[in-house]
């Protein structure tokens, strides 16, 4: 791992040349996001007026996340990064990003959302997961093309303003199917739904936070609160497996249920989160 991110910033400068000598005629302007929900908002926003590529790929984990020496050589092409604000791969990489980016602007789609704290009162990163976040988010994007792109601002408006409506009718479809005859909290391995769970009055045990391993007595804790509280469902990231996820979904009798909070198709994930909620 140490020798992979030796071996980028070595060769990175002399490839950064290589690749701006080989793309500066293909007339492409590029935007560059840390995550699918992120390019998801963006290319409704840009539409066809730029291409929109992710960092952390689809299957990827945006925690630990590393890019790759060809990512590292494509980000000289953008003009513009969308980031999600403080995610584990943002903490770890942004200044490298930045130093392969430096003409390009960086900017912060969480600016203007009130964060909410972890138990160990640390900002929550995991702010695309809710629609009130989503509107500020589509918000930033709108400005960040309207700076670099003026005279297309009005075509900008226009698909923020679609994009708006589409947050809005997820939003009404999500909140008619959080009926009385669901549990107001539910369990997850990763704390990736804190933000869904404020929007709708719904109480999140997340296993581990922080990206610790929890201790078994951590472990039990979390299943007495659950048990408490009757939690029917668990959710399951495919990036997040762990044996611990088996050990509590047996405990509590809850059933393990799959979500893609990274999924490109933001709205189609949080609908189905509150039609697989039990």
């Amino acid at each position: 791992m140490i020798m992979r991110k030796l071996l980028i910033l070595l060769f990175l400068p002399i490839l950064l040349v290589s690749c701006d000598n080989a793309n500066t005629n293909d007339g492409v302007r590029v935007i560059t996001v840390t995550i699918e929900p992120l390019r998801y908002f963006t290319e409704k926003i840009a539409g066809d007026k730029f291409e929109v590529v992710t960092m952390v790929p689809v299957g990827g984990n945006p925690e630990t996340y590393e890019p790759t020496a060809k990512q590292m050589i494509g980000l000289s092409k953008s003009d513009l990064y969308i980031k999600v604000g403080s995610i584990g791969f943002e903490k770890t990489w942004m200044k490298r990003l930045e130093a392969a980016t430096p003409h390009a602007i960086i900017i912060d789609s969480s600016d203007g959302i009130e964060l909410i704290q972890s138990s160990m009162g640390v900002p929550d990163p995991h702010v695309w997961m809710s629609a009130t976040n989503a509107l500020i988010i589509a918000q930033n994007i709108y400005h960040a093309l309207s700076d670099i792109d003026a005279k297309d601002s009005v075509y900008f408006k226009q698909n923020l303003e679609q994009l708006v409506a589409e947050i809005e009718k997820t939003d009404a479809e999500v909140r008619s199917l959080m009926t009385k005859y669901k549990s107001q909290a539910f369990l997850v391995y990763h704390p990736v739904l804190t933000y869904f769970a404020h929007d709708y009055n719904l109480v999140q045990i997340p296993i581990e936070e922080e990206g610790r391993e929890p201790s078994a007595k951590q472990i039990e804790m979390v299943i007495n609160d659950a048990q408490a509280q009757g939690v029917k469902t668990i959710f399951v990231q495919k990036e997040m497996a762990n044996r611990n996820i088996e050990v509590v979904a047996k405990s509590v009798g809850a059933v393990k249920t799959p979500i893609n909070p990274l999924g490109y198709q933001w709205g189609k994930e949080m609908v189905e989160i509150a039609k697989r909620l039990k």
